[in-house]
């Protein structure tokens, strides 16, 4: 394996962990088993857990965007529902993902974590904003509020398995996707 493909099945074996247990929780020796190395091995990609941990906030939240940076629309479909399909369409895939960002929230009393959590949601906030004014809304700003409210809304409800609780028109107004919120699905998509 190179030190390349090691670094990556680091970070994969820590978004396990970070998505199951926290950033406070997660531990480097949990984190080095699930990649299949030696603890002292994690600390030579990632001299502290801290660095570890940002690393993970910075995977995470970049792929958001480098997934709307590619994603295709459909005929008639504006930038705007172009990214929320993306979104919603991948959300099966990368709950593990979605974790790390709400543990990522719930952890910014950490000065390190909010900062960076606050630097990707910002950046976030700007490529929605842009794609609103590529789409001519009125109000670019106000469009992008609500389209990543309308996420925020998504993010918890797949983390609590809040489609589960909703008769099917209540859960449609909130996610276009079937199945992807369900307690059930908490459960056969949890990180071992």
């Amino acid at each position: 394996m190179t030190g390349a493909e090691r670094r990556e099945a680091i970070l994969e074996a820590a978004v396990a962990e970070i998505a199951r247990n926290g950033f406070a929780g997660a531990t480097t020796a949990e984190i080095a088993r699930r990649a299949g190395i030696s603890q002292p091995y994690v600390f030579r990609f990632f001299p502290t857990k801290k660095e570890l941990s940002l690393a993970v906030i910075d995977r995470c939240l970049t792929r958001i965007l480098r997934d709307w940076e590619s994603a295709v629309p459909r005929p008639g479909e504006t930038r705007l529902q172009t990214l929320g399909r993306t979104y919603v369409e991948s959300l099966g895939q990368r709950r593990a993902e979605l974790m790390v960002h709400l543990h990522g929230y719930a952890s910014a009393e950490d000065p390190d974590i909010a900062a960076a959590m606050r630097h990707h949601l910002a950046r976030v906030y700007r490529y929605v904003v842009h794609q609103a004014e590529r789409d001519g809304h009125e109000n670019p700003y106000a469009a992008a509020s609500d389209f990543i409210g309308d996420g925020f809304l998504i993010n918890a409800a797949m983390a609590i398995g809040l489609e589960s609780e909703l008769r099917p028109e209540e859960w449609h107004a909130i996610c276009a996707a079937d199945k992807v919120a369900r307690v059930d699905d908490l459960l056969q998509r949890a990180p071992a």
